[in-house]
């Protein structure tokens, strides 16, 4: 997986063909030619599919496992709290990351109509993201600890431009999903793609645990973070194997501009609308999850190395809700599990508003990854059936689906440290809880107001 699937923060779209009886509405059935902005909701299997599912599976896996040693719910954070005690600054961590992965989908969804390989474009896109990675390391082994301003200065641009490549090809990443992925089938790939690299990837944070706790900073993160780009950079070779079928460029004059077609999917698709409102609101609920593993250092006792096992927590209850909540997507409203993805969120800060101790803090972390392991699920499949449904570019409707949150979530976190900085962490984590109350209600609503094409595509 050579893109940043996301979610910050992506951080961070579902929908679901859930059974037979359910299935997407069927567009340009019997077609023998689906250009690359839409694709044909048959039941016949895509050429090439189960190669393509197996080998996209791996490369998934192999992504997850090496991005889980720059997770930006605890190890970014914690690395910027050892160069800086600013909260608002640990905030940036998560807010930074979804912005520069964000803002640059609308570059790659303009891509699409002028590549003739979409697995080349990722992987040219991949590589240059990992020469910022490999200068960042640098920095930090030489810098940390004499010039810890200027590691500063170059942990976030570095890692800024890392995410902004990755940005740049989710779009074309999840075409190539569209086009070699059946729509039944996309839900079980997400989940079981997030589960088996989230697995590994909590196993492998056990021993990141060992690593930070055996050298002292700022060793311990040099070795964390070169190890992940190392296995990250070998998720390339599983894309170079990828069998894509061609791309169909459509007949007649030339598209728009790709800010006018992106103001044109707003304006005029309005269930998507609404989705994106619902869905700017659950990101809004992220405004705590950055500080559950400062808070747990700074006052209840933590450990850098308990930071680990709270990220191999984390990564282990996405990795396994996201099975599950790529099955129940088979046979409920896929906006019910991003509903249950914002109850979770909330019930998280609220806990972590109550806990007593640090061992407490487990339990946040397992729920914080049963909220986003939900959020994947949907965030992967629902704008690809939007724009299926309405016969639209599917890298388009990607780009602005992440485009939109992205402005929450840059302000969320941000928020999130002002709020801890003023009046403690609780602060934060109890109107993160009443956020999420406001999400939930905005999610329903959505949910609930959809022309009934659509209702039948997003359950």
């Amino acid at each position: 997986m050579t893109a940043t699937r996301k979610a910050p923060g992506a951080p961070s779209t579902t929908l679901h063909a859930p059974n037979d009886s359910d299935g997407p509405v069927a567009h340009l059935e019997g077609s023998e030619a689906v250009d690359h902005s839409s694709v044909a909701h048959s039941e016949a299997p895509l050429e090439n599919e189960r190669y393509n599912f197996t080998i996209l599976t791996f490369d998934g896996l192999t992504f997850w496992l090496g991005l889980s040693y720059f997770s930006p719910t605890t190890i970014l954070p914690l690395f910027v709290s050892h160069l800086s005690s600013s909260n608002v600054v640990a905030g940036a961590v998560p807010a930074v990351i979804a912005l520069s992965w964000a803002l640059p989908q609308l570059l790659g969804a303009r891509a699409m109509s002028g590549i003739t390989s979409r697995k080349r474009y990722i992987i040219v896109t991949a590589l240059l993201g990992r020469i910022p990675l490999i200068v960042m390391i640098g920095i930090i082994w030489a810098f940390a600890n004499t010039h810890p301003q200027l590691t500063l200065i170059a942990f976030f641009v570095c890692f800024a431009l890392f995410r902004a490549t990755s940005g740049m090809n989710t779009p074309v990443y999840y075409d190539l999903v569209g086009a070699t992925i059946h729509p039944r089938q996309r839900s079980r790939f997400i989940g079981l793609n997030q589960f088996l690299g989230g697995g590994i990837g909590a196993l492998a944070l056990v021993g990141g645990r060992s690593l930070l706790d055996s050298f002292p900073f700022p060793i311990g993160f040099v070795l964390c973070f070169g190890l992940g780009t190392v296995i990250i950079t070998t998720a390339i070779i599983w894309m170079s194997v990828v069998r894509e079928p061609p791309i169909v460029k459509p007949d007649g004059s030339s598209q728009p501009n790709v800010l006018i077609q992106a103001r044109n999917v707003w304006s005029r698709d309005r269930t998507f609308r609404r989705y994106l409102i619902a869905r700017c609101l659950v990101a809004l609920t992220g405004l705590a999850s950055a500080f559950f593993a400062v808070q747990a250092t700074r006052e209840l006792g933590a450990t850098d190395g308990d930071v680990a096992i709270y990220s191999a927590i984390l990564l282990a209850s996405q990795t396994i809700s996201t099975l599950g909540w790529g099955a129940i997507a088979n046979r409920l409203r896929l906006m019910n599990v991003m509903l249950a993805g914002t109850v979770l969120a909330g019930s998280a800060s609220l806990l972590a508003f109550m806990a007593p101790s640090s061992t407490i803090i487990m339990l946040v972390f397992a729920l914080a990854g049963a909220s986003m392991g939900a959020i994947v699920v949907s965030d992967g499949a629902l704008p690809l059936s939007f724009a299926e449904d309405s016969k639209q570019d599917r890298s388009l409707y990607v780009a602005v689906a992440n485009t939109a949150v992205s402005p929450i979530n840059l302000i969320a976190p941000l928020l999130g440290g002002a709020l801890a900085d003023a009046g403690g962490y609780g602060t934060t984590y109890v109107i993160a809880s009443l956020l999420a109350v406001l999400a939930a209600v905005a999610t329903v609503t959505a949910s609930t107001k959809r022309p009934a094409a659509l209702s039948r595509t997003l359950t």
